[in-house]
């Protein structure tokens, strides 16, 4: 875990073809991890008793292969533990706020409720990443493009009854709290002394002590106490798809952490909007929902304005690159040019 002291801008800059991999491995995980989600939500409404279910199981496979690995030590001092509480409430708010949202509408619009990702994520990273970054125009007129996508479809969808005004609430507080989610991680792995499976881990233990008050808190604790029943189809059902998610959620932990560590929050919100078209599809094939031509509408927007954020922040950044064969002075170069140059002044 040494690499993880090293400063964040002294890392040489990750290859494309390990930043095209890491993206490909977090959108499959994503996708795999939202429709088994919806086919255990679609059994039993129960939010927090699938998380509580996912995170034990995360745990377990983090801590068997962690300290196989030698990755994860399993005895931390406890102000490293206090270190990482933020990062933990930001997680666990997030995955909440998303499964709430993901148990109040459709798979196939789950991506259009979440719209406003990018516009909280650019409003963040205004206000907690240093440097600050720079928005070219073209980029805040994608951005508008996604708010667009995100306003047409939801008031269409609520208009025609097929989204309530709790899914568009949760909408709106599950693409803050991811937003807040991805800041968070990604100022924890430029600056955390632990390495990323570390913090996964101790987050995701922290997270599981959190569930022990949670469940009555929600009203869910006869829910998952009735799990036990192994004479229930439903609970059998439930805990199935429940070990599913866990171990799919377990492996986008890994790949969220690793996107957002060879990318900036932004490209992982595009990302995330981007693959938003390939799990409605399958949403659509595997649940038989239905995709309105307002619901397609949007996606495009959103989709649209993504793919001209990127290639406007991408084109400026391009710009900013020294010429190819520009090659900076050292400071002993500096001093020697600068030596040269008085002795010409003094001949």
């Amino acid at each position: 875990m040494a690499a993880a002291n090293v400063p964040e801008d002294a890392r040489p800059p990750p290859s494309r073809m390990r930043v095209a991999l890491t993206v490909l491995f977090h959108s499959s995980c994503a996708i795999l991890s939202t429709i088994l989600s919806k086919s255990a939500l679609n059994g039993i409404e129960a939010p927090v008793t699938l998380l509580a279910l996912q995170t034990f199981i995360q745990v377990l496979l983090l801590t068997a292969i962690g300290s196989f690995t030698g990755l994860v030590e399993l005895h931390r001092p406890l102000a490293a533990w206090k270190a990482l509480l933020p990062l933990t409430i930001a997680r666990l708010v997030g995955i909440l706020a998303k499964t709430y949202c993901l148990a109040s509408v459709n798979a196939s619009v789950y991506q259009i409720a979440r719209g406003l990702l990018l516009p909280f994520t650019l409003v963040l990273s205004l206000l907690v990443l240093r440097p600050r970054p720079y928005y070219p125009p073209l980029s805040l007129a994608g951005c508008a493009l996604v708010m667009a996508g995100f306003g047409a479809g939801m008031a269409s969808d609520y208009s025609q009854m097929l989204t309530s005004g709790k899914g568009v609430l949760l909408g709106v507080g599950s693409s803050l709290t991811t937003a807040i989610e991805s800041v968070v991680v990604k100022r924890f792995l430029g600056k955390s002394p632990e390495g990323m499976w570390q913090m996964v881990w101790m987050s995701n233990v922290m997270a599981t002590a959190f569930y022990v008050p949670l469940l009555p808190l929600s009203g869910e604790l006869p829910t998952f106490l009735s799990l036990f029943d192994v004479t229930s189809d439903t609970a059998r059902s439930f805990l199935g798809a429940a070990s599913l998610t866990g171990i799919s959620a377990f492996l986008l932990t890994i790949a969220t952490f690793m996107q957002i560590e060879v990318t900036s929050p932004t490209t992982h919100m595009i990302v995330t909007a981007a693959r938003g078209v390939a799990q409605s599809s399958i949403a659509i094939a595997v649940f038989g929902e239905v995709l309105t031509t307002d619901r397609a509408g949007s996606m495009l927007l959103i989709l649209g304005g993504s793919a001209l954020y990127g290639w406007a922040r991408d084109r400026y950044a391009q710009q900013k690159k020294p010429p190819a064969d520009y090659i900076p002075l050292t400071n002993k170069e500096d001093e020697d040019v600068e030596r040269q140059g008085h002795k010409q002044a003094q001949q």
